[in-house]
């Protein structure tokens, strides 16, 4: 079991169920149950409890990936959401040593998730134009120590990827099928990639440019998510869902002719 130290990120749990997440430092965090002295957390372990300045108990926990990416990334762009970029890690076989290629960084949510199951023997290959947005993804890596899992490049993969032989790669741009065929060219023959959209025209686009190119298996889904209310004697749906978040296009690179 990890022991906390200080740049740790922490879940904190009331009682009642109310979460805070924040970085443990040499300060003291106010909340509706009273005060958090967040040193008291450094040298023990997940799942132990602090006393508030009112005496409340507050259980602390390492997050999970999903709860960083939905409660602790600050979003300079829309993410992709945990319940599609869990199905995409799976469906493109994102594992330990693997190079991957990221086309649109965004705000570095997806590029921390792959950055995590790379593993420190694989890479991350992330290209993104706007610097301001490259910025705040670099911070974000560093703070999480994935700064050697990830090489980060501000440019405009339309002006070429400098890497070759990737093992997957994942789309995340408004016009995906104008970057796919340089894309699918740096993939190593029989690797996945991956396209997120919003929309059923981009999907039609992206599908047409397939079409002409040496890929096969394409598939394209979206993923519904409804969490349920917790109440042993009145188990029900909760009133608001989760719907349509992406498109999800995969597909795998085949030898030429």
């Amino acid at each position: 079991m990890k022991i906390l130290k200080n740049g740790d990120i922490v879940c904190l749990f009331s009682e009642k169920g109310k979460k805070w997440f924040v970085k443990i430092e040499n300060r003291h965090f106010s909340t509706h149950e009273g005060i958090v002295d967040l040193q008291q957390m450094v040298g023990r372990q997940s799942g132990d409890f602090i006393m508030t300045s009112t005496n409340n108990k507050i259980y602390f926990f390492t997050p999970s990936i999903e709860e960083l990416i939905l409660h602790y990334v600050k979003r300079s762009t829309q993410i992709i959401y945990p319940k599609d970029a869990g199905y995409l890690i799976l469906k493109l076989g994102i594992k330990e040593g693997m190079q991957v290629l990221e086309v649109g960084t965004g705000s570095g949510a997806m590029t921390l998730v792959l950055a995590h199951f790379v593993g420190d023997s694989g890479r991350v290959y992330t290209y993104e134009e706007r610097q301001e947005f490259v910025k705040k993804a670099e911070n974000l890596v560093r703070e999480f120590n994935l700064e050697q899992r990830v090489c980060f490049h501000t440019k405009n993969i339309g002006c070429g990827i400098e890497e070759k032989g990737f093992d997957a790669a994942l789309i995340d741009l408004k016009e995906p099928e104008r970057y796919l065929r340089d894309t699918v060219e740096s993939l190593s023959c029989g690797a996945t990639f991956g396209i997120v959209v919003p929309t059923t025209n981009q999907v039609s686009n992206v599908i047409r440019e397939c079409e002409i190119l040496d890929v096969l298996g394409l598939d394209i889904c979206e993923i519904f998510f409804r969490r349920y209310r917790v109440n042993a004697e009145r188990l029900r749906p909760q009133d608001v869902m989760v719907g349509h978040t992406a498109y999800l296009i995969t597909g795998r690179k085949i030898k030429s002719g």
